[in-house]
């Protein structure tokens, strides 16, 4: 790809971009409304002078939250401002205490709109958002940039290296530093063209380790569950409860669909197999053999109050989700064949036997009432997995010593 494919492309999607706004717009809960706040009209009052982060959604803010502080911390007279793309990452930002803005189209007025507004010291992205406008208009406007917690997963490297062309190798000239999350991640990046690329590791071990609970909730001691699935996914998961329930008839399933939206799909497909289905709520117990989640932002918080995670997206081929969560919260990983996204997350779990890998439904209900039978065992394992999540811990001090280069300076 050249610039002038990706600014036509840019042309052909302007009024989509405006419906997208508007559309963003009702959507964004009272009080946060800004309309037209990704075309570059930021509300009044947003710091400048100070470092704008960028995180797209909920799991990047999440892995940027270790990072804002250390960076408060450190240089307290830079305000830090956090952009994102997703409504439920602007809630995330929120949380932290941060000033946030809705992320603004990567059109070029735009962005130039947008660094002359907030008069940066230092734009930082999270992960892997490679815009080619922001990154030039930062480069023009004398802003250094910074990717942090960089990752190419196998699908977008083969992407990139298939589609880039000049265009990529540009973008990544102008960038000033990619910090990746690990040495096939630097490697790859170098192999697309990245001039300064490092392994800083991956921020995401950074995540608070939360406090451990004595015991499991009343009426959790056989329940299990299935984080962020997909299509397809989801009846894999049920067949396996089947099977949990013909060892463990009192056996409950909490199944998390990675998009919220998809909670009443799911729900019909639970009595297509006739199991009983209510939606989870945090107060108040149910008998229902399976509990379908249907809001997002809630899925950190359940891992410590079940005994057995099976993370989703891995027994289709989309690549796993991260199992640094319930990890951190003292839970062995179950997961299928296809965890390529988080390759050396697993491969450092697998190697301490902290999780295990399963390549059906079958084989999963199988691993499932294992644990349950051995409940003494799988929590020794869950041990292990939290303590493989602090052996890895570091990767935000060293982001914050390559940031130093620029940021002490300010």
């Amino acid at each position: 790809m050249r610039r002038w494919h990706y600014r036509l492309m840019l042309a052909a999607l302007a009024p989509w971009l405006v419906i997208d706004a508007l559309r963003r717009h009702r959507r964004a809960q009272p009080g946060q409304r800004r309309r037209f706040e990704q075309f570059g009209r930021l509300r009044q009052g947003l710091p400048t002078g100070g470092i704008w982060l960028h995180a797209v959604s909920l799991g990047e803010v999440r892995a940027a939250a270790s990072l804002i502080r250390a960076l408060r911390v450190r240089w307290s007279g830079l305000p830090v401002v956090v952009s994102t793309t997703t409504e439920t990452g602007a809630e995330a930002a929120r949380a932290l205490g941060v000033p946030h803005f809705y992320a603004p189209y990567d059109l070029a007025p735009v962005q130039r709109r947008v660094l002359r507004e907030l008069q940066p010291t230092l734009v930082l992205i999270m992960e892997t958002e490679l815009w080619p406008n922001l990154v030039r208009e930062a480069r023009r406007a004398g802003v250094p940039l910074v990717i942090a917690n960089a990752r190419l997963s196998d699908r977008s490297w083969r992407r990139y290296r298939r589609w880039g062309g000049a265009l990529l190798r540009e973008v990544l000239a102008d960038i000033d530093l990619i910090c990746a999350q690990s040495a096939m991640d630097r490697e790859r990046f170098a192999s697309l063209g990245a001039a300064r690329v490092e392994d800083c590791g991956n921020l995401k071990f950074d995540l608070a380790l939360p406090d451990l609970a004595d015991d499991l909730p009343a009426g959790r001691v056989h329940t299990w569950l299935a984080a962020s699935t997909h299509p397809g996914e989801d009846g894999q998961v049920l067949d396996a409860h089947q099977l949990v329930r013909e060892r463990f008839p009192d056996a409950r399933l909490i199944l998390v669909p990675r998009h919220p939206e998809r909670a009443d799909d799911v729900m019909r497909l639970v009595e297509d197999r006739g199991l009983t289905v209510a939606r989870w709520q945090r107060a108040g117990a149910t008998d229902a053999e399976v509990e379908v989640v249907d809001r997002a932002g809630l899925l950190a918080g359940l891992f410590a109050e079940v005994p057995v995670v099976f993370m989703g997206g891995s027994l289709v081929p989309t690549g796993g989700h991260n199992p640094i969560e319930p990890a951190a919260a003292g839970r062995a990983v179950l997961h299928g064949p296809h965890v390529n996204n988080f390759r050396a997350v697993f491969a450092a779990l697998e190697s301490q036997d902290a999780s295990l890998g399963v390549v059906d439904a079958s084989e999963l209900g199988e691993r499932v009432a294992w644990a349950f039978a051995h409940a003494g065992e799988w929590a020794g394992c869950g041990e292990r997995a939290r303590a493989v999540i602090a052996e890895h811990r570091g990767a935000t001090d060293r982001v914050v010593e390559r940031l130093a280069r620029w940021l002490d300076r300010a």
